[in-house]
């Protein structure tokens, strides 16, 4: 039988451990749901931010998430800098196409860092990675605890500037009808910039988030990259609220399953997830219905 005090403590860990992933996956769901192409450098672009913070730490004493802030920076000009100088020029072309671009983005990043920087693992230890808060009896990290509110504030004001701003509008009539948002006068290409631009930002955010509790190495982008893919899957492309909500679900489904299999092994859980999910309602669980 499960300890329920256990259960609670990996549920509570999930939960918070899920804002953080929410975050990285908002970025992709946010490209995807405006101009409809899948960017598989997504996680080289928190890998690069979980760098930036590791150095701004190692040789300046800065914190993480002053990093986690410049992160967000970073991913606002190397967005407008890849949008227009490589994605804007094969948009409307097939969709291989945009696969092939972004998966050499992709390969030039990885690859580009692990030939500066080497292959050898690098952690950063800010005050506040071994702290741990005893709330009612449930021990919870202080980095996780950290990094979920700003991923919490960072998702309510993406919703409040998709939902009551002029910009934000026109960023959602685009990505629900083009042709129609032209006709009202709204510059399309502007918006697919922006919503390329937030959401390189996003990740890059999460990176600086993510480098206060987890190592820092080339390839760590490829798991959060597959990690962004099963949440969008699972809320349903497009959907932001379901990308949230999928973030939490895998957070928590990641820490349950690790009180009975290796925790090693976690990520199958959310992989099986995503198989289940593509067979059963390749929508997504919330679909259509909350973009």
């Amino acid at each position: 039988m499960v300890d329920l005090w256990l259960l609670g403590q990996a549920t509570t860990s999930g939960l918070l451990l899920g804002c953080i992933y929410a975050v990285v996956a908002l970025g992709l769901s946010l490209i995807w749901g405006v101009m409809e192409i899948v960017n598989f450098a997504h996680g080289d672009f928190l890998m690069l931010s979980m760098y930036l913070s590791y150095f701004l730490f190692t040789y300046l004493g800065l914190d993480p998430l002053v990093g986690a802030i410049l992160g967000f920076l970073m991913g606002l000009a190397l967005g407008l800098l890849i949008e227009k100088g490589l994605i804007e020029k094969v948009l409307g072309s097939p969709p291989i196409v945009t696969i092939l671009v972004t998966f050499s983005i992709l390969l030039i990043i990885r690859y580009g860092a692990m030939a500066a920087w080497g292959p050898g693992v690098k952690t950063l230890h800010p005050w506040y990675f071994m702290a741990i808060l005893d709330l009612w009896g449930v021990r919870i990290s202080m980095a996780y605890l950290i990094g979920a509110l700003i991923s919490l504030a960072a998702t309510i004001a993406l919703h409040i500037f998709l939902t009551r701003t002029y910009t934000g509008i026109a960023l959602r009539a685009t990505s629900q009808n083009r042709l129609a948002a032209e006709l009202l006068g709204i510059d399309a290409k502007k918006m697919y910039t922006l919503s390329f631009c937030i959401g390189v930002a996003l990740v890059g955010l999460a990176g600086g988030i993510l480098s206060t509790f987890y190592y820092v190495i080339p390839e760590v982008g490829g798991r959060f990259c597959m990690l962004s893919f099963v949440i969008v899957v699972l809320g349903g492309f497009g959907s932001l609220l379901g990308t949230f909500l999928g973030g939490l679900i895998i957070g928590v489904a990641e820490e349950i399953s690790a009180i009975f299999i290796p925790p090693v092994m976690k990520d199958v859980v959310a992989f099986i997830l995503f198989l289940l999910i593509l067979m059963l309602k390749p929508s997504g669980l919330f679909g259509e219905v909350t973009r």
